[in-house]
């Protein structure tokens, strides 16, 4: 059966009514991390306006696992996915249950006795941090996931870990911004950020412009190109990952596993509807475009790890964005053609997702594929993300490059955001995520626990 190459439809959020003249902070990017920063500075009484290109959690922010964790994540995030858990306890309780939050644990299931031995070191890594999680043996695997073949030594496993429904998050977030007198903009496209000898000026849309002396872009892959046109180099590139989901469970396929689960080759998650979304994150496709070789040197110890499941090829990205090194008109007319990013997804990485779920779990060798889909990852070279002010342009602030965890960590980075647009101290640190740890003579750290 050929499934149809769409997207995941997120709920929909009603615009506001005509672009206003001026705002305190424009955001740019009505994903999870724009609709979460909205929020906050609307609910803190700052004039927010958002903008986004084409519709709201049109991107990534749907297509996503829908895993919100802390269990293997870099430390140096760790007090923001801290922050984001909480923040999700929050939401949910304000908003309900169609935001899907649900603490249901994930597992990680280790492969080798080296990777047994990372996910050690990480536990005590994270008990520093206060985070509660553990290592658990095959038996206690089995008892959280009956039915698995494939029980592997161990597994890294957080109980207090778990999942929403990406399709519902951000819009949700949005609407809640809304309410609380946030104007969000949707088909609009913020064309250039203009500034002044005071630093940011405002905000050129293909509606009209807006004066404001703060913006934070938080526009995922789009980012790097706008910021370019202010002369800030952001070293980011992307990567398409694929995944799919399938139609409802049977009660006894449904019993099968609790908490998401992550066996290498597939990983998996329960979704609100009764189906399961399955991906994984063995594999990715990256285009060759020119930002590929601009910054090959910071990419590289990344790509040394990626590449025995890293596919490179040349695309209509590639000639798409040489075109917006040479013209700004060039990427005015891509912000406003490319409303919605909808890749193609990866289908024989698919096809190899399906075998290892067959061999891992038998009983859900047979589940019913009803969708599958293609998103476009914003990344960075140390796989962490920006969220920075940037000293040569006052009011410039930025939030992205999530590199695939920006939906479990969406509301805590809006909380920092916020905070920083709003010249407030941060409720964690953000050294670590400075967009000049990328500067001339700066070594790229990477970590990797799973």
């Amino acid at each position: 059966m050929t499934l149809p190459n769409r997207g995941p439809s997120p709920l929909s959020v009603a615009c506001s009514g005509d672009l206003p003249a001026t705002a305190d902070i424009v955001v740019i990017g009505g994903g999870i991390i724009g609709a979460a920063t909205a929020l906050d500075l609307a609910r803190a009484g700052h004039a927010t306006c958002l903008l986004e290109k084409g519709i709201i959690a049109g991107e990534q922010s749907s297509r996503n696992w829908g895993w919100v964790r802390q269990a293997g994540r870099d430390l140096r995030e760790l007090p923001l996915s801290s922050l984001a858990r909480r923040r999700w306890q929050t939401l949910s309780e304000r908003i309900g249950p169609d935001l899907g939050y649900v603490e249901c644990g994930i597992a990680y299931v280790a492969r080798s006795p080296e990777q047994a031995a990372r996910h050690q070191a990480w536990v005590t890594e994270a008990a520093g941090h206060g985070i509660a999680a553990e290592t658990i043996g095959p038996e206690r695997l089995t008892a959280i996931a009956p039915g698995l073949a494939r029980t592997g030594l161990s597994a890294l496993y957080l109980p207090g870990d778990g999942r929403a429904e990406p399709q519902n998050a951000a819009p949700l977030l949005a609407r809640e911004a809304i309410r609380e007198g946030a104007s969000i903009h949707q088909h609009c496209a913020a064309l250039e950020i203009e500034i002044d000898r005071a630093g940011i000026s405002g905000v050129r849309t293909e509606r009209g412009r807006i004066a404001t002396r703060c913006v934070i872009v938080a526009g995922g892959i789009w980012s790097a190109p706008l910021l370019r046109r202010l002369c800030v180099d952001l070293p980011q590139l992307k990567v398409l990952s694929s995944a799919c989901r399938t139609a409802s469970l049977t009660k006894a396929q449904g019993a099968a596993f609790t908490p998401c689960l992550s066996l290498g080759g597939v990983a998996l998650r329960h979704r609100a509807d009764g189906g399961v979304t399955m991906a994984s994150s063995a594999t990715a496709v990256a285009e060759l475009v020119p930002d590929s070789f601009r910054h090959m040197r910071a990419f590289l110890p990344g790509l040394r790890s990626m590449l025995p499941g890293l596919k490179l090829r040349l695309g209509a990205a590639t000639l798409r964005e040489a075109g917006w090194l040479f013209s700004g008109v060039a990427l005015e007319r891509s912000l406003t053609r490319h409303r919605i990013m909808d890749p193609a997804p990866d289908r024989r990485a698919l096809r190899q997702v399906r075998r290892r779920l067959a061999e891992s779990f038998p009983a859900l060798a047979d589940l019913e594929e009803v969708q599958d889909w293609g998103g476009l990852i914003d990344v960075t070279p140390d796989v962490i993300p920006v969220i920075s002010t940037v000293e040569p342009v006052p009011g410039l602030v930025i939030g992205t490059g999530f590199s695939g965890h920006g939906f479990g960590i969406g509301p805590g980075a809006g909380r920092v955001l916020a905070e920083l647009a709003t010249d407030q101290r941060p409720s964690v640190d953000l050294q670590d995520f400075r967009l000049d740890r990328f500067g001339k003579g700066q070594r790229v750290q990477m970590q990797s626990w799973l």
